[in-house]
């Protein structure tokens, strides 16, 4: 079994991803298992539920990260298996990149402004899971969402810290997964076929979603600055 763990920090189409995978017969998803939302045995309001189902699918106790992480690969025996998570829900994730029967996979996104507008729409309205393509929801930046969007920012900014520091990580930006003709030579190779989304949408501009997107932007990229951290494009 190849072993594999997609991390994403949110709001770059990890969920889209996944489900991509899970198409393939021979690749395991918690999914195939049991209800698990998007794939993830860490969500944070469901994972007592899952480490429970998990330790008796495996027959492993789940005391800790470790061994749910370990009863989940114990429960499969597909040519491939794994989950969905984000850094932030992990104390011994550096731990599991020294392992060389897990490889990790992040998922990132370049347009940072996007992708704080992104969590605030999800947020306010419940549209976690979509398929691409513009919402319908808009707002305008103020004064009241200031707090809101540090506390994203430094949540993005540390999770891309986190993947660039992983020695055994393959990363994607969701601008390359969203082209029609992405490959990625390094995930094709673990996965030993061609691995794309079964329908790649063009990335959305946050300008759908902010009013006042220029002075969205300028107080983002400000932020940015003055935290040291330099754009992609």
């Amino acid at each position: 079994m190849k072993r594999f763990i997609l991390l994403s920090s949110g709001r770059a189409g990890s969920t889209s991803f996944i489900d991509a995978l899970a198409r393939f017969d021979d690749i395991a998803v918690p999914s195939k298992q049991i209800d698990c939302i998007d794939n993830e045995i860490f969500h944070p309001r469901f994972i007592k539920k899952y480490a429970a189902q998990y330790q008796e699918l495996s027959g492993i106790p789940v005391r800790d990260e470790l061994s749910l992480i370990e009863a989940f690969f114990k429960s499969n025996d597909a040519a491939y298996c794994g989950f969905k998570s984000m850094p932030n829900r992990h104390q011994h994730l550096h731990r599991l990149a020294t392992k060389e029967d897990i490889q990790l996979i992040s998922l990132s996104r370049n347009d940072i402004p996007s992708t704080v507008a992104s969590f605030i729409i999800a947020i306010d309205r419940n549209t976690w899971r979509r398929q691409g393509g513009k919402q319908k929801h808009r707002f305008t930046f103020g004064p009241q969402y200031r707090e809101r969007v540090l506390s994203h920012l430094a949540y993005i900014v540390d999770s891309q810290k986190v993947f660039d520091a992983l020695p055994n990580n393959i990363q994607i930006n969701f601008e390359d997964l969203c082209q029609k003709d992405f490959a990625n030579d390094e995930l094709n190779e673990f996965f030993q076929r061609p691995v794309k989304l079964a329908n790649p949408r063009p990335p959305v501009s946050g300008e759908a979603y902010v009013d006042n997107w220029d002075e969205f932007t300028g107080f983002i990229n400000q932020k940015l600055a003055e935290m040291g951290v330099e754009q992609k494009n």
